[in-house]
């Protein structure tokens, strides 16, 4: 009955603000602001993808970052106390009671501790989880009864997408996690001299309450007030693309939404806020994506797809032919334009839509970082058009650089363990064993005269098959000699069987020979 309650509230809402027929940008942060957190994150996500919303909507949907309703100042004191012993009159000189920003899980108000530091307290809004799994078990309902999944099957997989929201969603509501995952940043980064620390206050984290340094400066698309303080907006976006480069392909630990409200500039150093959101990928997935990386940079659609396949958590069967087709029908979209030119939104979106054609299922983190250096890369256009990520990558992971002494070694140990390289099986041999140890390996057969080779081939065919038949009784014949059933009913059948077929056989070569003739 709940679900049935929730379900005409959120229809309720879609007809109070007529987002069938009249929605506007305003009508549809209102409504999905009033629907509640579920709703306001989903919003967060379509305001960060400017490659499938339109701009008016992104713009107003941006406000869901940090302008959601507020909770009131006595309710926020309420959970502090709640959370530090009713303590808080003891831990905190003063607090703010209008918030520096009010987002869908959490608000953030400015504070004093009792030693002085200026510090941000942010608060979890209460309940969040509970209405956030109901909200999703109501949509997953709804879409099931409607088949909306089916609508859009070749666009977004939506259970999928419901699934990754809540599992990245309930990460950021602990946080503990949440400053387990700054102390793990600052780490990774601590050697960057322009990525700026933010200091964690771990004595007063709890689930539902963080405790951090209080970071002043901009915000990093402020654009007129960095040229004002005498900031090179240049060095600034190439700096921040390439530290982002840095978190997911040499860390394997990255900020997996890197908007304008999270990141800052203070003190002439780039500092990122709000953790919440973190990816980690593994070694392995690492260096597949690497090998991806290079490979769309040499235009390799079969390596693509190679290691497509490998990172596949999904176990259905995959067309591989089919597949590095459509890999090179991407590919091809941009193939005469600059690597400088390609837009990566655009090209994301495209790989996005060629993956779920095939139900390949990437692996949540992996999502993430491409959904987030699609956020990054919108980001950058804005902040400095000129700079293209493309070439950043492309730089980041240049193959020259890679091959070094070390990497040689490995090389040839590898080989040596294959013997592939060492016994100098030519490449066509090689991509020949390939495909039959893959299982995608199809033979072209170009023919001239095809209705004339066809009939020679059915006829060949025929005679295989009455050749097989005649071996067979003849094999049957010996063992039945040998276990003296020479005059059952069996064996003077297979005796029969034999005879016709060895005579047909021989008709037909006589018959082939005085055409040749």
């Amino acid at each position: 009955m709940s679900k049935i309650k929730r379900l005409n509230e959120i229809i309720s809402v879609i007809r109070k603000y007529h987002l069938i027929k009249h929605s506007t940008p305003v009508s549809m942060r209102e409504a999905l602001e009033e629907l509640g957190p579920t709703f306001i994150k989903i919003g967060q996500i379509m305001s960060s993808r400017p490659d499938l919303v339109p701009k008016d909507y992104c713009d107003e949907l941006k406000k869901l970052r940090s302008q959601v309703k507020p909770m009131s100042y006595g309710e926020v004191i309420d959970i502090l106390n709640n959370e530090f012993n009713n303590e808080v009159e003891n831990i905190f000189s003063s607090i703010e009671e209008v918030p520096i920003g009010s987002a869908s899980i959490a608000q953030t108000h400015k504070a004093v501790l009792k030693n002085g530091d200026n510090v941000v307290i942010k608060v979890q809004r209460p309940y969040v989880q509970e209405l956030m799994t109901e909200d999703i078990s109501v949509l997953k309902s709804a879409i099931k009864l409607l088949h909306i999944d089916s609508l859009f099957s070749n666009i977004i997989d939506i259970n999928a997408f419901l699934d990754e929201m809540y599992a990245t969603a309930k990460e950021e509501m602990d946080f503990i996690i949440e400053s387990n995952h700054m102390k793990t940043f600052i780490d990774y980064n601590k050697d960057v001299k322009y990525i700026g620390e933010v200091r964690i206050y771990s004595e007063y984290c709890t689930k539902n309450a963080l405790v951090m340094e209080y970071i002043g400066g901009c915000n990093i698309n402020d654009i007129d007030y960095l040229k004002e303080n005498g900031y090179d907006i240049s060095e600034i976006s190439e700096k921040l693309a390439d530290n982002y480069v840095k978190q997911a392909i040499d860390d394997g630990f990255f900020h997996a939404d890197p908007h304008s409200d999270n990141i800052k500039i203070n003190n002439g150093k780039i500092v990122f806020l709000d953790y919440g959101m973190m990816g980690t990928i593994n070694v392995r997935y690492r260096n597949l994506l690497e090998k991806c990386l290079i490979a769309i940079a040499n235009n390799d659609y079969n390596e693509i797809a190679n290691v497509l396949k490998a990172i596949d958590t999904n176990s259905s069967y995959v067309d591989q032919m089919q597949l590095k087709n459509d890999i090179k029908k991407v590919l091809d979209k941009n193939k005469t334009t600059e690597l400088t030119d390609i837009n990566v939104k655009d090209f994301a979106a495209d790989m996005f839509l060629m993956l779920n054609r095939h139900k390949i299922t990437l692996p949540r983190d992996i999502t993430m970082l491409i959904r987030g250096i699609v956020v990054l890369a919108g980001l950058l256009e804005e902040i400095n058009p000129k700079l293209s990520l493309m070439i950043v990558l492309k730089n980041h992971i240049d193959i020259s650089k890679t091959i070094n002494k070390d990497t040689i070694k490995k090389y040839l140990v590898k080989s040596a363990k294959s013997g592939a390289d060492l016994m100098l099986i030519p490449n066509e041999a090689l991509t020949l064993l390939k495909g039959i140890n893959t299982g995608d390996l199809r033979f072209n057969v170009e023919m001239t005269d095809s209705n004339g080779q066809i009939n020679r081939m059915e006829k060949l065919f025929h005679l295989a098959m009455i050749t097989i038949i005649d071996v067979a009784f003849l094999i049957g014949i010996s063992l039945m000699c040998l276990s003296e059933q020479k005059h059952s009913f069996i064996f003077i059948c297979y005796l029969i069987g034999s005879s016709i077929c060895t005579l047909w056989l021989f008709i037909k070569l006589l018959i082939s020979r005085v055409k040749r003739k």
